[in-house]
């Protein structure tokens, strides 16, 4: 194959390399010669993802300083992450004495004398040296020198909060010449306590953005900016991930920014009537339920994870009733009405008539006979997940698997799925699959135990898949006993299983690639199936395409797993 490729004219081979998406692929094909070397360059470097375990940001900075200079200019995707489950606990670097005044310390003279002298009693300088770390980040992304509007995305993927020298529209800020960027993720940290007064991000710098993805919101500013935002460029976003983390605190940081702004009265729902409203207070709206519909002129991806009130935007949506062209919807509510919340569901599905990949984790009670009903007449539909909560008290909320509702059987035998995700052990989905007349034909097949479920083995020390420690540890859960998932392998690729299954996932995938190190992929083989690293799967288109179902619907962020008592 290289040396065909060697013999093809450049315009063509641009177009053969520009479709290759791994980089293992890339690096190959510079290896081959000069020619080959020159054309594929500039694919190898446009998606760069930076990526390390090291929650002190050091490494980063290291992988940051190791691009070639001379290849800077090819970037045009880029990504900073740290996993999720490598975090630290307190994994905002930044304190109230050193972080204040963070635009006077980014001048490139003032940049480490800014930090010098910083000590903590209590931690014996581990804070300054934290600071200090990540400080040396942002000043070796400021070396890089981006080419003005060479940016189409950039992912802050690392769960802390946003500087101001990154998304500001100050002189200093890193992307402010980058007006071509259509896309941008930003995972901040949640908890922090800087979160009023600080104004770092400035959406309506971005004239071009049209997808946004935002985990963390943590000052009345951000929620300003997304409202903004919204209100002028609602009409052309195509793609919108609002995750609040906390909904009480989320509201909380809400009114308490609000009453240090006005004197305005607070607004009883004020997601959806202040942040998702498209319309200037002041402009007066004849129909009410037109207030809304903006956002949704063109976007083809919504999710909402954890923002209760959101429920009212959705009624409102669908009281217009107008027809919306999403083809992805995820909604993760963590409280909910009987009646009330099952109808305002039902009723936006029924306004999005393209839909094709569903994603739900719902809060019990809920009505989940009448859901089905909904979804079947989805005629687009091939992607499918359902997850189900239910609130303990002080326990707080726990993921449960869902009573086998009416018109699920329906659903899995008339709709060609490809993929199907559930929180139902193995052991009872067997048996309830089983049971159909006629076997689903999903490709793919996701079974959902959240990080709580593999958690009481990780404490003990006992790999999740290790048959020999299930003998001895088996107490955490029945319904999730280990062995079961080889059982249910076993029988689903067998010729009595599911026909078309390629690929089995078991696990929690949530929080975009940011795996659990005890998921696993199971596929079939002649010898029987087998396990693929996430490593190696990942190659799989069948896996890629899928990635977005697979890690939808988070319920354990870093915040649930600290109070646990996992990460010391």
């Amino acid at each position: 194959m290289p040396n065909t490729l060697d013999t093809l004219p450049l315009e063509l081979l641009d177009m053969i390399l520009s479709n290759i998406t791994s980089q293992k692929d890339l690096k190959q094909v510079c290896e081959v010669c000069i020619r080959l070397w020159d054309c594929a360059i500039p694919h190898l470097y446009r998606c760069l993802v930076l990526t390390t375990p090291d929650p002190s940001c050091n490494e980063l900075t290291d992988a940051v300083n190791s691009i070639p200079k001379r290849y800077v200019r090819h970037i045009r995707d880029f990504e900073l992450r740290i996993p999720i489950f490598e975090r630290e606990c307190s994994h905002c670097k930044h304190r109230d004495n050193v972080w204040v005044g963070e635009e006077d310390a980014f001048f490139a003279k003032g940049l480490h004398r800014f930090f010098e002298g910083i000590e903590d009693e209590a931690t014996g300088g581990k804070i300054r040296d934290e600071v200090c770390a990540f400080h040396t980040l942002m000043h070796a992304l400021y070396d890089l020198h981006f080419l003005d509007n060479q940016l189409r995305s950039f992912r802050w993927n690392i769960g802390m909060c946003i500087p101001n020298i990154l998304l500001c529209t100050n002189e200093i800020s890193l992307l402010r010449k980058q007006r071509n960027i259509e896309s941008l993720t930003l995972h901040t940290e949640f908890n922090c306590s800087l979160g009023v007064g600080s104004s770092s991000v400035d959406l309506a710098h971005f004239p071009k953005l049209r997808s946004l993805s935002w985990k963390g919101l943590n000052k009345y500013s951000d929620f300003e900016c997304l409202k903004d935002w919204i209100r002028v460029h609602g009409h052309r976003i195509v793609s919108l991930t609002l995750d609040l983390v906390s909904w009480h605190r989320a509201k909380k940081i809400w009114t308490d920014g609000l009453r240090q702004q006005s004197d305005k009265k607070e607004i009883d729902n004020f997601l959806t009537h202040s942040v998702l409203s498209a319309k200037a207070e002041d402009e007066r709206i004849m129909f009410q339920a037109l207030e809304y519909l903006d956002l949704i002129e063109n976007l083809k991806t919504l999710k909402l994870r954890k923002c209760i009130e959101s429920q009212k935007w959705l009624e409102l949506v669908s009281s217009s009733r107008k027809l919306t062209k999403l083809k992805y919807f995820e909604l993760f509510l963590t409280s909910s009405e009987p009646k009330t919340t099952t109808k305002k569901i039902c009723d936006f599905i029924e306004r999005a008539p393209r839909l094709e990949a569903l994603c739900l984790m719902l809060c019990e009670p809920i009505d989940w006979d009448s859901i089905m009903r909904t979804v079947r007449r989805c005629s687009s539909l091939t992607r499918f997940s359902m997850h189900s909560l239910v609130d303990q008290g002080m326990q707080g909320l726990i993921t449960r698997d869902i009573p086998w509702p009416s018109g699920l059987e329906q659903l899995l035998q008339d709709k060609q799925l490809a993929f199907f995700g559930t929180s139902t052990p193995p052991r009872e989905l067997a048996s309830q699959l089983q049971n159909l007349q006629a076997r689903p034909l999903c490709k793919l097949l996701h079974i959902r135990a959240t990080g709580m479920v593999m958690m009481d083995l990780i404490y003990d020390g006992y790999p999740v898949f290790d048959q020999k420690s299930v003998d001895e540890y088996c107490d955490f859960d029945p319904s999730y006993e280990p062995r079961d998932i080889h059982k249910f392998a076993e029988w689903a690729f067998s010729s009595d299983g599911l026909p078309n299954l390629i690929v089995l996932a078991y696990g929690d995938f949530s929080h975009e690639n940011h795996y659990w190190p005890y998921n696993m992929f199971l596929y079939n083989t002649k010898a029987g199936y087998r396990r693929y690293d996430p490593a190696e799967i990942l190659r799989w288109d069948l896996v890629n395409d899928n990635i977005d179902m697979l890690a939808a619907c988070p319920f354990e962020d870093i915040t649930d797993l600290e109070s646990d008592g996992l990460f010391y």
